[in-house]
């Protein structure tokens, strides 16, 4: 992607669904694809879009959209 993709289309790529599927509502209760497996994959592909590293207890509250864009913004990150 040429230019900085938004959250929600990180997440949609992450988790192989539609970006359209993705708000800051979307969770493993709303997502069948967010599973422990894609939710390790998902937080990858956040760290590496937006240069952060997230700990493991990050990782672990990380439970929603809006989770990952309030931990980002804990980062100094303006998450799109």
């Amino acid at each position: 992607m040429a230019a900085r993709a938004t959250l929600h289309e990180i997440v949609a790529r992450a988790l192989r669904v539609p970006a359209a599927s993705i708000s800051d509502e979307s969770s493993p209760e709303t997502l069948r694809r967010w599973d422990s497996l894609n939710h390790l994959e998902l937080m990858t592909e956040v760290e590496e879009a937006y240069g952060v590293q997230f700990s493991t207890a990050d990782m672990v509250r990380a439970r929603s959209v809006r989770q990952i864009r309030d931990l980002l913004r804990e980062k100094g990150i303006d998450v799109a």
